[in-house]
């Protein structure tokens, strides 16, 4: 039997032997890379799809294992820069439980599945290091071929991989179970975890396992960041204090936290990494003095252009065939509101042939873009659109940005607040297509890694979030037995796999 039930992320149920699993596929594995074709339900699909990612890198099925890529010095100094540091004690701590006789390893992985940090059993890392499964070892699909790390690293998904379900034939005497560990505040993928022991010792509990101890570090993750914050939230009130001037705070990496009276701006400012202070450049051209702080910086608005003497407010969320932009009278549908939102996406401006490709992909023209162009100056003046490049010259407030902002600046709360559903639904423009499905997943991830249960709550109640089974089975785990609502949680959670279920049949 191929996965387990209707999840196919394990790799086998808990009735399955693994000792004649790992034979059948053992078999499957000579046919397949034989090219003989197997059946769905000999093995998962997305293992075969991994195969082919796999082979197709030049992966070699007799390798020794994975490549060593760092020497003990880069090793450090990767440790040393990995945003995992600060959390690589709560990740032992929550497995500090497994079953000593089950000799899992505890590997933990960067975004490119490179192993940082690798503990266990002694004599069980010792046998791991046959195939170069220790720190410093690059476990990539690209480089060692299908296995827990680099395929959940690959398709962004917590995944269990099993003895032969490996590309390489040194790693099908083990079992591995992988999740993802992503940045808390912007969702972006940091590392990865993994539990990886002998195959006799398989369970499919040990892949909610990793994905628990994902969300820790996840958790232990935010709440740092949302501790300096505050440092750095106290001390622009002090600098702010008898000041009128426009400002903004951002964080080390230059993400905005917050903002007084500063009027659109971007996600992010590029600062230079020995900038303690000078003059930056916003994209709407304006300017501000950068006054450094410890783990961040002020901006402190220097002049304004004459684009902010007029505005215009997008409000594209959760709104179907009805959105309109509404200015001066004025109505305009569907494909002008998709040339303002990727206008105000990028207001570094962008060519006839970027807006092309962005709303229509390799189909669109250069006319039809003129022509949505020279509607939206109709409606909103000329001067609010110019051109070489095509950039909006007004301040645009937009309720997907703020949703973005209230994410990046750890307010999921409200965030979850001011999101009232997806960014214009009808769209099928490629660049709106995904800003949609970013805002809405990294809007997802700010609330499960609170662990908080009314937040949880109140995004399965929201219709984006009513069937998300990973947030109903996070809602379970973090109410403690005896909580009336945690039977509740238990009987949604049910009843989203039972949905999901019928969907996948």
């Amino acid at each position: 039997m191929a996965g387990s039930g209707c999840n196919p992320w394990l790799a086998m149920d808990v009735t399955t032997d693994p000792v004649m699993r790992s034979r059948v596929l053992r078999r499957v594995h000579e046919r397949e890379l034989a090219g003989e074709p197997s059946s769905s339900t000999e093995i998962r699909t997305l293992v075969r799809d991994s195969w082919h990612r796999s082979l197709a890198a030049g992966v070699a099925p007799d390798q020794g294992g994975a490549p060593l890529r760092m020497t003990p010095a880069e090793l450090e100094r990767a440790r040393q820069r990995s945003p995992l540091e600060p959390a690589i004690g709560v990740i032992h701590s929550k497995l500090s439980s497994l079953d000593e006789d089950a000799r899992h390893i505890v590997a933990i992985g960067d975004a490119d599945a490179n192993l940082l940090w690798v503990t266990g059993e002694r004599d069980t890392c010792e046998r791991a290091r046959e195939m170069r499964f220790q720190e410093g070892a690059a476990w990539s699909e690209t480089a060692a071929g299908t296995n827990a790390v680099g395929t959940a690293v690959a398709l962004d998904h917590s995944v269990q991989i099993f003895s032969a379900e490996h590309v390489v034939e040194a790693v099908h005497p083990w079992t591995c179970s992988a999740a993802p560990i992503h940045d808390p505040l912007t969702g972006e993928l940091i590392g990865v975890i993994d539990l990886t022991a002998d195959l006799r010792t398989h369970h499919p509990h040990t892949l909610p396992l990793a994905s628990l101890a994902a969300l820790a570090a996840e958790t232990a993750l935010r709440q740092r960041s949302l501790e300096a914050v505050e440092r750095l939230r106290e001390r622009w009130e002090v600098a702010m204090s008898g000041r009128r001037t426009p400002s903004a705070l951002l964080d080390g990496s230059g993400w905005v936290i917050a903002a007084r009276e500063m009027g659109e701006l971007p996600r992010r400012l590029e600062l230079a990494v020995d900038q303690h202070a000078g003059t930056i450049a916003l994209p709407d051209g304006r300017s501000g003095e950068v006054e450094r702080l410890d783990g961040g910086a002020i901006l402190w608005l220097r002049r304004r252009s004459r684009a902010h003497a007029a505005s215009t407010r997008l409000q594209l969320l959760g709104q179907d065939a009805n959105v309109q932009l509404r200015t001066g009278g004025r109505e305009r549908g569907l494909r002008s509101l998709e040339l303002l939102a990727v206008l105000a996406m990028h207001p570094e401006g962008m060519t006839t042939e970027q807006i092309a490709l962005a709303l229509y992909g390799e189909h669109g023209k250069a006319v039809t873009i003129r022509a949505q162009v020279h509607r939206v100056r109709v409606t909103l003046g000329a001067p609010s659109v110019d051109t070489h490049p095509y950039r909006l010259t007004i301040p645009v407030h937009a309720d997907w940005l703020e949703v973005r902002r209230l994410v990046a600046a750890g307010q999921p709360r409200e965030a979850l607040e001011a999101y009232p559903g997806p960014l214009l639904p009808a769209s099928e423009a490629p660049e709106i297509v995904e800003a949609r499905a970013l805002l809405e997943e990294s809007l997802r991830r700010s609330i499960l890694t609170t662990a908080d249960p009314e937040l949880l709550s109140r995004w399965l109640a929201h219709p984006s979030g009513a069937d998300d089974l990973s947030a109903a089975r996070a809602l379970v785990a973090v109410l403690p037995c005896g909580d009336p609502r945690r039977a509740a949680a238990t009987a949604t959670a049910a009843a989203i796999a039972r949905r999901l279920s019928r969907l996948g049949d």
